[in-house]
């Protein structure tokens, strides 16, 4: 198995192609059938630096679903489904009719780019050990400084392991191949559906690319204007609320496996009993297992009931958390480029530790910020897209959708974003759960006649 991983590690390496000017001129797609659906996956070779164009070139999986109605077509809608890290051939290819409302599927072609790194592009990010495999809590300076040992050592090896490639993978290098993919398909504007992190990647090319926008819909936005301080603590206020609102239906609800019990603090007593028996496990289930996994199910409605029947059990067998894996290389080294933790000691690193148990005293640190806060520190990789606001000027009029009860992006970062997108319209749904895409159909309604009109 190791090496099996080691080969893989090595080819994604070299899979970075230098060309000469001659061969630098842009790519075409050439569509094949894929998966059983009626998807058509291309390739598309792009620059690895975006300011050598004539340089050495990697390339960009495509994933596109036609419109179903080609007499209504309206044009081309991109797709990007979060993470970062996540990629969107799987949404396109094979869940096309339950990711998309069938106006959408009938009146655009739909296209998903597997950003740069990841998925079916080619080379991928990879590192040499886990992204999480170090206390993201440090309790003493020495743990903290053992913490930056770690992500230090962390970094080195996924720049073995992925190549040049690993200073190139920020937002603003993605929007750019985005951009490639839109001129290769033959397209003037594209419209867009962008969901938590691809909120920050469309916003960032409707700021590049203006002229280019048709429409988009910003859902779930995650403000890159807050910084790695704000980042942790409001989200963390964020989801010790949407906590509470379970907590909440568990007491109101009979269906619930937890109903008559204090839900709190039995959430508070698994994770301080943890490691957790768990069958087939024999090292057990940890605390950030059960913690980032309550976290991760949390932002779908839909996911509660089985949320509170797999805590329920936890205390004799907590085998339903067992399979929570760390945050994927990926994911590291994308957020390291564009929400950098920043040069801070030991101090401020505490302070914002204390500040966050604060605002999240049940759920405590396992949040997604709290991750990019910790498995940032230290990053010896320049970031690439570091903080800032994200003005975007000369578009049509951008829908920005915020949750009131979102755990991963708080309705603050909704009017943050709205307010750097002139003319944009923020449009506030009452719900629970990360993005009104997969959480509220009426919500999802008004974005299809937003796309649609």
């Amino acid at each position: 198995m190791l090496s099996a991983i080691a080969l893989a590690i090595t080819t994604a390496a070299s899979l970075v192609v230098p060309v000469t000017g001659a061969n630098a001129t842009p790519s075409a797609l050439h569509w094949q059938a894929c998966g059983d659906s009626g998807a058509e996956c291309a390739s598309l070779s792009v620059p690895l630096d975006w300011k050598r164009p004539e340089g050495a070139r990697i390339t960009v999986a495509v994933t596109r679903v036609r419109a179903a109605d080609p007499a209504k077509r309206i044009g081309t809608l991109f797709f990007n489904p979060g993470g970062p890290g996540n990629a969107a051939r799987h949404f396109i290819r094979d869940s096309a009719p339950e990711t998309f409302p069938a106006e959408l599927l009938g009146r655009f072609d739909v296209v998903g780019v597997d950003p740069r790194g990841v998925g079916d592009s080619r080379p991928l990010i990879a590192c040499r050990k886990p992204t999480s495999d170090h206390t993201r809590y440090p309790r003493s300076r020495e743990e903290f400084d053992r913490l930056i040992s770690y992500n230090r050592d962390l970094a080195r090896g996924c720049r073995e392991a992925t190549g040049p490639l690993i200073d190139h993978v920020d937002t603003i290098s993605a929007a750019r191949d985005f951009d490639a993919v839109r001129s290769a398909l033959g397209e003037r504007q594209v419209s867009w559906i962008g969901l938590s992190y691809g909120t920050l990647l469309a916003a960032t090319y409707a700021r590049l690319y203006p002229e280019r926008v048709r429409a988009a819909v910003l859902d779930g936005p995650l403000d890159h204007a807050v910084g790695s301080r704000r980042l942790v603590v409001e989200e963390a206020a964020s989801a010790e609320n949407v906590f509470g609102l379970f907590a909440d239906w568990c007491a109101s609800d009979p269906a619930c496996a937890l109903h008559g019990r204090d839900v709190r603090a039995e959430y508070r007593s698994l994770l301080d009993r943890a490691p957790l028996h768990a069958d087939g496990f024999p090292a057990g289930v940890t605390a950030d297992q059960v913690g980032f996994g309550t976290y991760g199910r949390l932002i779908f409605r839909s996911a509660w009931s089985g949320l509170a029947a797999d805590l329920a059990a936890a205390g004799t067998n907590a085998a339903a958390f067992a399979t929570v894996a760390p945050t994927s290389p990926a994911y590291r080294v994308i957020t390291c480029h564009d929400l950098p933790t920043g040069d801070i000691g030991y101090t401020e690193f505490a302070a914002r530790q204390a500040e966050m148990l604060r605002a999240g005293p049940t759920i405590r640190g396992y949040i997604e910020a709290w991750d990019v806060h910790a498995g940032c520190l230290g990053w010896p990789i320049k970031p690439a897209n570091p903080w800032g606001s994200i003005p975007v000027r000369g578009t049509p009029p951008i829908l920005v959708v915020a949750g009131t009860d979102d755990p991963a992006t708080p309705h603050s970062w909704g009017v943050g974003m709205a307010s750097q997108i002139a003319g944009s319209k923020l449009l506030t749904w009452p719900g629970v759960g990360h993005t009104a895409h997969f959480n509220d159909p009426e919500t999802l309604r008004r974005e299809v006649e937003y796309l649609t009109r």
